[in-house]
């Protein structure tokens, strides 16, 4: 019984861990996590296990985050309809939702725009431009446009002003758009990259609320409160899947407390559905419960239904909306399933498997559910995988990563051959001629050999300690909790323990297996998903666990999640 991943342990610095138990009072398991993610400065463990507001930093460091400021306080003070311009999925209509909000608030006629996954595409169009030139003069972009110069060229010609607020990947030529506020930008003061779309229009509205204070807007006039705004970012930036550090951990913390009171209808709404209304909300439940239901708008073609949720005055109005979202989510499903059989045919056909990246065509393949059924093979196989839907000789595709590939460098190496592309390390999107999918496939591949070199690496699990069971006591799960939220760049953390005896296993939920554990008179039970297969499960084994907790029903307990084993 082999491991599935190659365990790679952090090493143990004991001089460090020590100087961190003494320093902050912990437990030797929890001061050595922290070493693990980084963290053993004594300002940088506060932070870390202090995720105040009061920490976040400046928006003014970000470039152009002052021009936009000021013409944005310029349009209110003269009461001018501004538009915004998002994306279709969660971190671009939470980012919406928030833009939008916020200048009803100041008093300004606001115009919110996503554009149709399906029949439009990402990113700014020249016919949807044009609609919102007869309503406004000024567009502020969230989540989108930082490769769209052609189509701010074309805005900014006809009179239309552009700002540009996005936090993707930066292309060689920046839109000459009035201010491009993206945190990715070379030459900034603002020490953070990674926030979502959702987390660079926050930051524009702090950066106009300030100037509007500065020149004494709000003496007679309410001031908007954008702790109040924290529920959409926290959502926006979790399904985004950026990195939970620094800034997004703040955002998030903070946002899950306010989400959980949130009276917002479209939320309430939201969270009536996935039955998370009145209970203790996590991380998990906004990637998994509350996200998927706005993306499957926007992979359905449906992206304005979500939006107006969102934005939403009216619970019996936004009940009517989620439910309506629930049942697209369904659809999305079945649609999902549906490729991937497809997908994984072609792959078993071909003999792709043995292929370094996987490229996968196929006619009419719904551009909606292409990105999810590409991070699902990437996992299954650990292969760079994009999927392309082609429609009369064109295609689109969605394509996601594996740790060592960054994705949207590996794009560029094929911008010969793509109309056009955009995206980050680990997902990105792209449109091509079919007839030059051969010439991708073998551009995509050469990038991978020159960053990864000509086989993949196996998967690999980063393993913070070696423990015996005993070791996994109240204490610990108690100081485990300050760590939390888990999630990418602060994953739930992974115990090995060698030895141990599985006492037995049984199936639940049909796919799961839920084992019994022991060693040193420690008995624990773990679940293991999606490895029903592997039932009965017995015998001595070194297993890796993640340990995390679990909050149901107004009671906390340890989750353990047995993530591989193997036999000594």
């Amino acid at each position: 019984m082999r491991r599935k991943k190659a365990w790679q342990e952090y090493p143990d610095q004991p001089e460090l861990r020590r100087e961190v138990m003494a320093r902050h009072n912990l437990p030797s398991l929890v001061a050595r996590i922290l070493l693990n993610r980084g963290l053993a400065a004594a300002d940088d463990i506060l932070a870390f296990m202090d995720p105040s507001l009061e920490r976040l930093y400046p928006p003014f460091g970000l470039s152009d985050l002052e021009v936009a400021a000021a013409r944005l306080g310029r349009a209110v003070r003269q009461g001018e309809p501004v538009a915004v311009y998002g994306d279709y999925d969660a971190d671009g209509l939470t980012a919406t939702a928030v833009l939008h909000e916020f200048f009803r608030e100041l008093g300004l006629t606001c115009f919110p725009y996503v554009p149709d996954r399906l029949t439009q595409g990402y990113g700014l169009k020249v016919e949807s431009l044009k609609e919102l030139a007869t309503q406004t003069r000024l567009l502020v972009t969230v989540d989108c446009g930082i490769s769209d110069a052609r189509e701010v060229a074309w805005a900014q010609a006809q009179g239309l002003e552009v700002i540009v607020t996005d936090h993707h990947e930066v292309p060689p030529e920046l839109p000459k758009a009035l201010a491009v506020v993206n945190p990715k930008r070379q030459g900034h003061d603002y020490p953070f990259g990674e926030l979502a779309g959702v987390g660079v229009a926050l930051l524009l509205a702090l950066g106009v609320r300030a100037e509007l204070r500065a020149e004494g807007w709000f003496r007679q006039r309410p001031e908007p409160n954008l702790r109040s705004y924290l529920d959409l970012v926290a959502l926006g930036t979790a399904a985004d899947v950026v990195p939970l550090l620094g800034e997004n951990r703040i955002l998030v913390t903070q946002g899950l407390k306010v989400l959980e009171a949130s009276r917002r209808p479209g939320l309430v709404a939201l969270k009536e559905i996935t039955q998370l209304e009145g209970k203790p909300i996590s991380y998990r439940d906004l990637v998994f419960k509350l996200a998927p239901r706005l993306n499957a708008a926007g992979r359905m073609g449906q992206a304005r239904c979500a939006l107006e949720l969102l934005l939403s005055d009216d619970l019996n109005q936004a009940r009517i909306q989620a439910n309506y979202l629930q049942n697209l989510n369904r659809q999305r499903q079945a649609i999902e399933e549906e490729v991937l059989k497809a997908a994984a045919a072609l792959i078993r056909r071909d003999n792709l498997a043995a292929r370094p990246v996987l490229v996968l065509a196929g006619e009419g393949w719904h551009a909606g559910v292409i990105g999810i059924v590409a991070a699902r093979l990437a996992e299954a196989y650990h292969r760079p995988t994009a999927l392309v839907s082609l429609t009369n000789g064109v295609g689109r595709g969605s394509a996601r990563s594996i740790e060592g590939f960054h994705l949207f460098q590996g794009l560029q190496s094929c911008g010969g051959v793509l109309h056009k592309y955009g995206g980050h390390a680990a997902a990105a999107g792209f449109e091509l001629a079919a007839d030059n999918l051969a010439a991708f496939q073998g551009l995509l591949e050469q990038a991978f050999y020159d960053q990864v070199g000509p086989q993949p690496p196996r998967p690999t699990l980063k393993v913070d300690a070696q423990v015996e069971l005993p070791d996994l006591n109240q204490a610990y799960y108690q100081h485990l909790e300050t760590l939390r939220p888990f999630g990418p760049g602060n994953p739930a953390p992974v115990m090995v323990s060698l030895g141990v005896e599985c006492l037995g296993s049984r199936v639940v939920g049909e796919r799961h297996l839920r084992v019994k554990l022991a060693q040193n008179g420690q008995m624990l039970e773990a679940i293991a998903f999606d490895m029903a297969a592997h039932h009965p499960l017995g015998g001595t084994l070194d297993v890796a666990l993640s340990t995390r907790l679990s909050h149901y029903q107004g009671r906390t307990t340890p989750d353990l999640r047995l993530l591989d084993w193997g036999k000594p």
